[in-house]
């Protein structure tokens, strides 16, 4: 995931030089406000500590530009078919190889949020040593990763349900035999053992299509971590036992898996771009800092989204009620 997916760095570059223009950056402190590196620390500080339940940003998940101002994506995949014949066989239907599609179809939305301030509230901002829009920008960035984190993962409401990640039409979907908090460390380790295998052999171990992340509520997170595989005399944890046997898959969770359809939902699920990506049509962008009176100033951001385009449905699968 690289910045410039999800950002239009040319447009804060342009904000910054039209914040010289009327006067509110005036100093060379100013300039790092909307460049790529202040948007690094932006990254690091959201993902690692104050909002770590945006789980879609550390998924490994592929964002894809393509499709700009175009209302519908529409993305196509292509499967093999046929087979060699055995020499003399001359029914017409053997020894064809041929190529369908499979096709799927998103909607795009568009998104747009403003910002206001007055040179008031930036020169008193400056007296307490802070950039108020750094703090602006900041903000909105908050707020669009927010966006894109509900989207992929629940779907975009306005359009049509069961299109994020947790809610997937497609998946293969089936109940846990029972709530972790009720389950013994051994069950509830053989519910998400058995929970992985089933998607592994769903997709015959297919690179690329076998689930290497698991998604839980962080409630059933909390408790695998703190449940005992075996309560006679062993200190590992579920959780545990669960990474060292499963080395090659990554555990993570979400506030957004607690209720989705009044249910619990894990998820397993491909992060290669095989089995899903992200689109996001139009990265976010900001306008120029214009002055909408004589001390107040104004920035509009949009960007433009589709969610989660799942090219594979057997590369995720859920798990309800666990």
């Amino acid at each position: 995931m690289k910045i410039k997916e999800l950002y239009n760095l040319k447009s804060f570059q342009d904000a910054n030089a039209s914040g010289k223009k009327v006067g509110i950056f005036t100093d060379a402190a100013a300039n790092g406000v909307v460049l790529a590196q202040n948007l690094r620390h932006i990254d690091l500080t959201i993902f690692e500590k104050l909002y770590p339940e945006l789980v879609v940003f550390n998924m490994g998940l592929t964002i894809d530009n393509a499709g700009g101002y175009a209302n519908v994506i529409d993305s196509l995949r292509l499967n093999e078919q046929g087979d060699f014949k055995t020499s003399g066989d001359i029914d017409s239907n053997k020894g064809k190889i041929s190529l369908s599609g499979d096709k799927s179809f998103l909607n795009v939305l568009s998104r747009e949020a403003h910002a206001e301030w007055s040179r008031t509230e930036v020169e008193q901002a400056n007296l307490q040593n802070i950039n108020l829009v750094n703090k602006y920008l900041s903000t909105i960035d908050k707020v669009y990763k927010r966006n894109v984190d509900k989207i992929v993962l629940t779907g975009i409401d306005d359009y049509a349900a069961s299109t994020g990640l947790l809610n997937h039409a497609g998946f293969t979907a089936a109940g846990a035999s029972g709530a972790v908090s009720t389950l013994s460390g051994q069950d509830a380790y053989d519910e998400v053992a058995e929970f992985i295998t089933d998607q592994h052999n769903g997709v015959n171990n297919t690179p690329g299509y076998m689930a290497d992340k698991i998604i839980f509520p962080v409630s059933v997170m909390n408790a695998l971590q703190r449940k005992i595989l075996n309560s006679a005399g062993s200190s590992k944890s579920v959780l545990s036992a669960l990474k060292e046997n499963f080395s090659g898959i990554e555990f993570l969770s979400t506030f957004r898996a607690e209720s989705v359809s009044a249910t619990t939902v894990t998820l397993a699920i491909a992060s290669s771009e095989q089995a899903v990506k992200i689109r996001i049509t139009q990265p976010l962008e900001i306008s120029e800092i214009v002055k909408i009176s004589g001390f107040d100033y104004r920035v509009d951001a949009a960007y433009r989204i589709a969610g989660a385009d799942i090219l594979e449905n057997s590369a995720g699968r859920i798990l309800t009620g666990f």
